[in-house]
C-alpha cells in the first residue's frame, strides 16, 4: 500500500492447512453494502458500548462500536491518556478496516501499521477505506492466516501494540494455539496484546452441541471459555494484566438485538446465510449473555521477557 496507488494487499504464504479458513472466508463474502446495513456505516462487528456521559440519544452502532474500542484502548494505556507511541502495531483480523482506520487517526506519528486478514472481500473494502488515514503508506495489508503470522515481513521490527478482536472465536483450537505463540514471538517484551471475544461459561460448553459446519454460517463453532483462552496466552509467553467483561451484559444483548432488527428492516423477506444466522440466533444469545453463561471480554495481556 503506498501514498499514490489505489491502496491494496500482499498475500502471503499459506503453510498450514485448515478447511475451516475457508468456512470463515464464506462468511464474509457478501458486499460490504449488504453489513452496512445492519452493522452501521462503519462496519463496527465487536459488540458496541452504549452507556457514555455525552451520548447523544439514540446512540447510533457506529457509536457504540468506536466507544468500545476507545474504552479497550484507555484500559491498554492505563489511564487512557499517557501512551507512548507505539513503532509497530498489527490488527489482526482487520475485517472491514473499522479498527485499524482509527488507530491509524490516533496514532498519526506511527511508522507502521500492519493489518492482517483471511478474506479478500474484506480487505479490498478496508484498503478502500485507508486511503484518507494521515500517512496511508504506513499502513500494510496481508492476505494471511492467524497461523501464518510468521509470514508477516520485516521480523526484525517487533509489534508494540497488537489487537485481535473477534478473531480467536474463529479459529479451531490448535490454529489459535499455534497463532499464540508465534505472535508472542514477533511482539517486542513488554508490549501489549488487545483481546475482545465472546466467550462461554463451562457449564454453557459442556451442555450446547457444537453446530454442525454446514449449519454453522457465522463460522462460529469453536466456542471456547475465558480458562482456555487465557491460559494459552499464559503458556504462550503473556501475562494478563487486565481481564473483564466489556461491554456489560445488557449492552452485548442489546447490541445483538439491535442487528436482527436492522436485518429484519431491511431484510424482511430472507437475507444471505451470514445474516440469517444472526436473526435466528439473536435472542438466543441476548438471553445467554444476560444469565451470563456467555460474556465478551476484553483481555489486555503483555508479552513476557523473551
Amino acid at each position: 500500500m503506498n501514498g499514490t496507488d489505489k491502496p491494496t494487499y500482499e498475500v502471503l504464504p499459506n503453510h498450514h492447512s485448515d478447511p475451516f479458513r475457508d468456512h470463515v472466508v464464506r462468511a464474509y463474502e457478501d458486499s460490504p453494502n449488504d453489513w452496512q446495513k445492519v452493522l452501521g456505516e462503519e462496519l463496527h462487528f465487536q459488540w458496541g458500548v452504549f452507556g457514555h456521559p455525552h451520548a447523544p440519544r439514540p446512540v447510533s452502532l457506529d457509536e457504540a462500536g468506536l466507544w468500545h474500542l476507545e474504552r479497550q484502548l484507555a484500559l491498554a494505556s492505563g489511564d487512557g491518556t499517557g501512551h507512548t507511541t507505539p513503532r509497530r502495531i498489527l490488527d489482526v483480523g482487520c475485517g472491514w478496516g473499522a479498527t485499524l482506520r482509527h488507530l491509524a487517526r490516533v496514532f498519526p506519528d506511527c511508522p507502521r501499521l500492519d493489518g492482517m486478514n483471511i478474506s479478500a472481500e474484506q480487505l479490498t473494502h478496508c484498503a478502500d477505506r485507508l486511503r484518507d488515514v494521515p500517512r496511508p503508506d504506513r499502513v500494510h495489508l496481508y492476505l494471511c492466516d492467524a497461523a501464518d503470522i510468521a509470514e508477516l515481513p520485516a521480523p526484525e521490527q517487533p509489534y508494540d501494540l497488537v489487537l485481535a478482536r473477534g478473531v480467536i472465536t474463529h479459529l479451531p483450537p490448535q490454529v489459535y494455539e499455534t497463532a499464540a505463540a508465534a505472535l508472542a514471538r514477533r511482539m517486542r517484551p513488554g508490549s501489549l496484546l488487545v483481546v475482545s471475544e465472546t466467550l462461554y461459561s463451562e457449564e454453557f460448553l459442556a451442555r450446547e452441541p457444537t453446530p454442525p459446519t454446514d449449519a454453522d454460517h457465522l463460522a462460529l463453532g469453536h466456542r471456547k471459555s475465558l480458562r482456555y483462552v487465557t491460559d494459552v496466552l499464559r503458556a504462550s509467553g503473556f501475562r494478563i494484566r487486565d481481564d473483564r467483561v466489556l461491554p456489560c451484559g445488557e449492552d452485548a444483548a442489546r447490541w445483538v438485538l439491535e442487528l436482527k432488527g436492522n436485518i429484519d428492516v431491511h431484510f424482511p423477506e430472507e437475507a444471505s446465510p451470514p445474516l440469517e444466522a444472526i436473526r435466528h440466533m439473536a435472542a438466543d444469545l441476548a438471553v445467554a449473555l444476560l444469565r451470563q453463561e456467555a460474556s465478551v471480554h476484553s483481555i489486555v495481556a503483555e508479552r513476557g521477557p523473551a
